[in-house]
């Protein structure tokens, strides 16, 4: 089934960004024309189609545009340098670039995109009508973060898209009446396909959200409900509170619980893990987390994200390696690059391998360790996963902080001035922490900006 064939046209607004109010109804007539434009230049099903438009109301119209003709739309993280778009370019050949006025001129900082045809996203045509597709046709082309080995391609497939849409609706309260922040495309395209409205951030090109900015305009809006990162949300609370906010829906990196302290009670708060190749794997309220919880992950426990969701199995393997399978777990990377690092095939299933640790408590709860691959090994004392560190200075200090291995040491890195070091060093002893290091800065994901970046942090601490 083609995504957009499962769109209802109304007179309710779909998305709101700046000035725009965008009905569903004018939200698919403006997809169907760019669809047209799509067609009269030669593109159409099967055709890849990068995407180079910030978040904003003209991405879901190409989006769903390309979609309408039956293209696969391509995204590349640009913020990862020339060099990752060149050789993400040269792994998927698009056949066109989708830009606005300002990416049109930037695109041709990249050699490689110059020759290819370019697509004004404000492009319109004869409406075009939805073409029928394979449950199996490829809906999004995009990159996974490559912390183990080359970066993966996902192939996210119109089928698979509704199955994920299936899965989050039994999780997260899609009532119609809501008015969402829209920061995550995957969550606003099941905003779409349940008939609510969003509300996206103010479109940027560098840097990220105007947090005092977006919370006035969430004010105004009365929006309901929040599905972001957890940095997004911690500026949003520093600047007022959200009086009409009624649920919050936390993930996209580890949620500690001074945060969750930090949201006011009546507010449906819970935390969703997941990854792009499996969404959601597990999810948890936080009214639900018991104080014998709460001193389990002071005590360095992990972090609890809940019981598995329906439809998806969960395993924990080597070395607590968190591995899943299912009907919303891709089963596969293009054209098999990464599946032999990244998925197990046994007795004709497909685990895929998330490079998380983790372990199940006595109720069947899931809990989160941290990355397996920037465990420090302690020798005797066994391995010491990131987040047993990292949940032990949120509770004691409030603050956050990283495990890393460095000159044969197991040490945490915090920022300069957040904690006395002795303190956080007597706190961290039991738990074979040697050493404790301050650094101007704690270097995050751009992506999100919500986890740490082990591989810039080694470099960083290659300077002391």
């Amino acid at each position: 089934m083609n995504i957009v064939q499962a769109l209802q046209p109304s007179e309710r607004i779909a998305l709101i960004q700046g000035g725009l109010r965008l009905s569903y109804a004018r939200l698919l007539d403006e997809a169907r024309r760019f669809g047209g434009c799509l067609r009269r230049s030669g593109l159409g099903e099967g055709s890849h189609v990068l995407i180079f438009v910030p978040l904003s109301a003209d991405l879901y119209i190409a989006l769903l545009g390309a979609w309408s003709v039956g293209a696969v739309p391509i995204f590349i993280d640009f913020s990862r340098g020339a060099r990752f778009v060149a050789d993400s370019v040269a792994r998927l050949r698009p056949d066109a670039v989708v830009c606005d006025a300002v990416t049109g001129l930037w695109r041709h900082v990249y050699t490689q995109l110059r020759p290819i045809l370019a697509v004004p996203v404000r492009g319109r045509g004869e409406a075009a009508r939805p073409v029928g597709l394979d449950d199996a046709h490829p809906a999004i082309l995009s990159f996974t973060s490559g912390s183990t080995g080359a970066p993966k391609i996902a192939a996210r497939s119109h089928g698979f898209l509704m199955g994920q849409y299936r899965a989050l609706s039994a999780h997260l309260d899609f009532d119609p009446s809501h008015v969402d922040l829209g920061t995550l495309p995957v969550f606003t395209l099941a905003n779409l396909a349940a008939g609510l409205t969003t509300l996206l951030p103010r479109r940027r090109y560098r840097g990220g959200v105007d947090a005092a900015r977006l919370a006035r305009r969430m004010r105004r809006e009365d929006v309901s409900r929040v599905i972001c990162s957890p940095a997004l949300f911690a500026a949003l609370l520093n600047h007022g509170d959200l009086p009409s906010l009624r649920a919050v829906y936390l993930g996209g990196g580890p949620v500690y619980p001074s945060l969750l302290q930090a949201i006011r009670p009546d507010i449906d708060l819970r935390v969703v893990y997941g990854s792009t190749e499996a969404e959601p794997i597990a999810a948890i309220r936080w009214r639900d987390v018991s104080p014998e919880d709460k001193a389990r992950i002071g005590a360095g426990a992990g972090l609890p994200v809940g019981a598995v969701v329906p439809g998806v199995s969960c395993r924990v393997g080597e070395d607590q390696e968190i591995q899943v399978s299912g009907a919303t777990v891709l089963s596969g990377y293009l054209h098999g690059i990464g599946d032999a690092e990244n998925k197990l095939r046994e007795d004709g299933k497909v685990w895929h391998r998330t490079g998380d640790a983790g372990y199940f408590d006595e109720q069947g709860r899931l809990w989160l360790l941290g990355r397996v691959n920037q465990a420090v090994d302690r020798g005797a004392g066994g391995k010491l996963y990131p987040f047993c560190a990292e949940c032990v200075l949120d509770a004691r200090f409030g603050i956050r902080g990283a495990l890393a291995a460095y000159q044969n040491q197991c040490v945490v890195v915090v920022e300069n001035g957040s904690v006395d070091e002795s303190a956080a060093l007597a706190a961290l002893a039991a738990l074979g922490v040697e050493r404790v290091i301050s650094v101007r800065k704690l270097p995050m994901d751009k992506r999100h900006g919500a986890k740490i970046d082990y591989p810039r942090l080694q470099k960083l601490l290659q300077s002391y």
